[in-house]
């Protein structure tokens, strides 16, 4: 007989469901410790499990039914039977994602890995669309002021409170308001981030506030930038324009769609 015949097989003891526990899962600590789910299984298999929410769960506003969040398991207390876990990023639905975006608009995206004060990693997805076609130029700019704005918050904030700015929408408003200068925008949204890597040891040690400083970015517009007045869009009249046709279309009706007098636009300039 051969050396591997006369080998004895190793038995290994077969896990049944007897054998695995239920644990709770308990967000992390910039989200109160809330629970977010139960999950089963042996102790040695649960540390890197990954679990979504939505940030629903959290504030109650059916506003934020779109946005999704994900936990990592990265301890596990054995007599309490409940597992501690780390933000590990966020994300928006796909349907919400092709909503923003409409016909004749512009799309502007910007993906960056940011390292925030205390040596957290996150990958950032930005995106702003236009309520109108932009030139090249102006998207540069809007690039530019998103990405800029980003890298200033991260250096200058703990992980906890970035995230907070991330999922409640901080930064997101202040890029608007400095973006929608050099063309107006329909939307400007975060959406998605990613833990990429943290430091060793690293945990979350305070609940952020929502205090948040304003951030200027120098801005040099190019004249091939800035907003021509025979090219300004009157918002609030297009907003009207547009309502005003889908409101006779479900009735039947074909009304032409009235133009827009730049001319005589009461909205303040864009410069």
């Amino acid at each position: 007989m051969s050396s591997k015949a006369r080998k004895k097989k190793v038995k290994t003891k077969k896990v049944t469901f007897k054998d695995k526990n239920w644990y709770s899962v308990v967000a992390s600590k910039n989200f109160n410790f809330k629970p977010i789910g139960e999950v089963i299984g042996l102790e040695d298999n649960l540390i890197g499990r990954t679990l979504e929410t939505l940030l629903y769960d959290f504030t109650g506003k059916y506003s934020d039914i779109s946005l999704k969040l994900k936990f990592q398991i990265t301890d596990i207390h054995e007599e309490a039977k409940k597992c501690n876990t780390v933000f590990q990023g966020h994300s928006y639905t796909n349907d919400f994602i092709r909503s923003l975006i409409g016909r004749g608009s512009t799309k502007i995206q910007t993906i960056k890995n940011l390292t925030t004060k205390d040596g957290y990693i996150f990958r950032i997805t930005m995106l702003c669309t236009t309520i109108k076609r932009a030139r090249s130029s102006q998207q540069i700019l809007i690039r530019k002021i998103m990405r800029e704005i980003l890298a200033e918050f991260a250096k200058s904030l703990n992980h906890e409170k970035f995230i907070a700015g991330i999922i409640f929408g901080e930064f997101q408003n202040q890029i608007q308001r400095v973006a929608k200068t050099i063309y107006p925008l329909s939307n400007a949204v975060l959406i998605k981030s990613k833990l990429v890597s943290m430091p060793e040891g690293g945990k979350d040690k305070e609940i952020p506030d929502d205090q948040f400083e304003i951030v200027e970015v120098d801005v040099k517009r190019s004249r091939k930038s800035e907003i021509k007045r025979s090219e300004r869009i009157n918002v609030k009249k297009l907003a009207q324009s547009s309502n005003r046709t889908r409101s006779d279309s479900s009735q039947g009706l074909d009304s032409p769609t009235e133009e827009i007098d730049d001319e005589e636009s009461e909205e303040p300039s864009l410069e």
